[in-house]
């Protein structure tokens, strides 16, 4: 009888531990990615749900939580598409302290200002802590194409918080 590798593939096979494990890490980069928490509460589940619809073909990818976490960012893209008006930040943290959430909201705002492409990328190699080579491959990109959405990006969430700090002063 042939054995799982062990990691997220594995935990597929058993996809309660699987969805308890990955969930909240799935959530909040598509929270992040989104800027909604109604987005991110509707693609989270859906991409869970449609990988338990792909079975065995995932469940030997090593790579299994970075596909359900690709998903639910392009079920975000498509939501955010169908309801623009429903898209922008918002907040499910009643308990966080103001501060923190200011700043997060403020990294949310400043991630919806992104091209997608910047954006996935950002979300997948620093929210999702991806590898490289694992955020090119989910994003069908060289690790040269990630790299420079990833600079891109940064560079753009550094102009536009340099931007609001000289706003403030």
């Amino acid at each position: 009888m042939r054995r799982a590798r062990p990691g997220a593939a594995a935990r597929v096979h058993d996809f309660e531990g699987f969805y308890t494990s990955g969930f909240p890490a799935v959530y909040r980069a598509t929270l992040a990615f989104s800027g909604s928490s109604d987005v991110a509460a509707e693609a989270t589940p859906e991409a869970f749900v449609r990988a338990v619809a792909r079975g065995r073909r995932l469940s030997r990818a090593p790579w299994a939580l970075g596909w359900v976490m690709t998903t639910s960012l392009n079920v975000a893209r498509r939501l955010a598409r169908q309801h623009p008006q429903e898209r922008g930040p918002e907040s499910d943290a009643a308990h966080e302290s103001d501060a923190r959430w200011v700043e997060r909201l403020d990294l949310v705002e400043r991630l919806a200002l992104l091209p997608p492409r910047q954006r996935q990328a950002v979300v997948l190699h620093y929210l999702g802590g991806f590898e490289l080579a694992e955020v090119a491959q989910l994003m069908n990109l060289s690790i040269g194409g990630v790299k420079s959405n990833l600079f891109k990006g940064r560079e753009a969430l550094r102009r536009t918080q340099e931007a609001r700090d000289h706003a403030d002063d």
